[in-house]
């Protein structure tokens, strides 16, 4: 079985973008929440809560992925990410630490569901026998984004001085890559590999 016709560039997009839009966020939060006025070692922990989320939705979003189909388990996670990224635009100085921590660890759980839902959705929507081209190619998708978000947030914020148009354009990317991975239709027989 295959896709419908298109339907990759829907997966590639989804993950060019949302990639794009949580590591930029992500390496930007620290430096953010500093410059509203938080100790380093209050940013620096919201690092830490990121990662942690990230390790418990790879495992999470795994489990799902055995329960649901890719696609949507996958826009659960973006919109995880989204909501991360809307929390972080209300956080200001004198925001009591536990928005800090649940930002972190909301965003952070959306993070982990790139890795087993773009591995679901290689393998279940190609075959196994073209797998390793298949996922490398959207792999390359996600990883221009990963190195492409944290560039664009710099230069954003050496322009203008702010984060905000940054997080703007990151929230957009997010809502945009939800519809476009649902758009990723069931293929129309089980694949076997072949």
């Amino acid at each position: 079985a295959t896709l419908q016709r298109g339907d990759w560039r829907f997966i590639g997009l989804a993950f060019l973008f949302s990639n794009f839009a949580n590591m930029g966020a992500i390496q930007s939060s620290a430096p953010y929440l500093e410059d509203i006025g938080y100790p380093t070692v209050t940013a620096a922990s919201a690092l830490s809560a990121i990662g942690f989320g990230s390790g418990s939705g790879k495992i999470l979003f795994g489990w799902l992925c055995d329960r649901m189909r890719a696609n949507r388990a996958c826009a659960i996670g973006i919109t995880l990410q989204l909501i991360g990224v809307l929390m972080l635009f209300t956080v200001r100085s004198d925001s009591p630490l536990i928005l800090i921590w649940t930002y972190a660890l909301i965003l952070g759980l959306g993070v982990g569901a790139w890795l087993p839902t773009l591995s679901m959705l290689a393998s279940s929507s190609f075959g196994l026998l073209f797998y390793g081209a298949v996922f490398g190619a959207l792999n390359l998708c996600q990883s221009l984004g990963t190195a492409g978000g944290p560039l664009f947030f710099g230069l954003v914020h050496d322009v203008t001085g702010s984060y905000f148009d940054a997080f703007a354009t990151a929230a957009i990317l997010l809502a945009i890559s939800i519809p476009a991975i649902l758009i990723v239709r069931k293929p129309s027989r089980p694949t076997t590999g072949s």
